[in-house]
């Protein structure tokens, strides 16, 4: 890997052009996805505009606190942490990620609907990222396309397009994160993007009565917040 390449911020896309429903698509310029950003990140081609103007930072608290994230000074940054200092310091020991997406949703459901709440009503384009931009960012991607009407082949197909990125990904994490440095790339990282582990919390939603729609409902999501996003998003 060359200078160039790792100072790319990898796992970059914009959640535009999806199909959704009614006919409907997503609309480009509203919703992005990455790994972690880092200081001196040459500008990215893969999005049109940039910087974002909000991120939704879902990494640890400890993970946060390292240092001044380096969109700061252009955009709104919200931390809305997805696993526990402690969940992210833990071997994953072989635990099936199918699981920890099942306790993303368990354990932090209500933030869930925050990160729906800051993405149907903050300064567009709305930027979430974790470490990697595959788990953390891949569930709450996953909801956010659900709600606005994307089946879920498409948004599969979009959370398994991280492993395209994920060498990148990996010799970002150990030069921009060293903190992590005992931790990561764990057996998590090194795994990828595995198919039933989305496909198991896209199982959940729809078998919720009432889908997406009346699950984010559950944990504190308006019925505002889910016309707006739908509205902004979707074309």
């Amino acid at each position: 890997m060359t200078v160039t390449d790792i100072d790319v911020l990898p796992n970059l896309r914009d959640l535009g052009g999806l199909p959704a429903a009614g006919g409907r698509s997503t609309r480009a310029g509203v919703l992005y996805r990455s790994a972690l950003p880092a200081p001196g990140d040459a500008r990215p081609t893969a999005v049109d505009n940039w910087p974002a103007r909000t991120v939704v930072d879902l990494r640890s608290p400890r993970e946060f606190a390292t240092r001044a994230h380096p969109l700061q000074s252009d955009a709104t940054v919200h931390l809305i942490s997805l696993l526990s200092d402690a969940e992210v310091a833990a071997p994953s020991q072989g635990a099936r990620l199918t699981d920890i997406y099942q306790g993303i949703l368990t354990n932090a459901g209500k933030k869930l609907a925050g990160v729906l709440q800051i993405a149907a009503t903050a300064p567009g384009p709305v930027l979430l990222h974790c470490a990697a931009g595959k788990d953390r960012t891949g569930v709450a991607i996953a909801l956010l396309l659900r709600t606005a009407g994307v089946e879920p082949d498409h948004i599969v197909a979009d959370y398994l397009s991280t492993n395209e990125h994920m060498s990148a990904v990996l010799a970002r994490i150990t030069r921009f994160a060293p903190e992590l440095g005992q931790t990561h790339p764990n057996d998590r990282d090194l795994r990828g993007a595995i198919p039933e582990a989305i496909e198991g919390i896209l199982t959940q939603w729809d078998a919720h009565p009432g889908g997406v729609h009346e699950w984010v409902r559950s944990l504190g999501a308006t019925d505002e917040t889910i016309r707006l996003w739908i509205e902004r998003f979707t074309e």
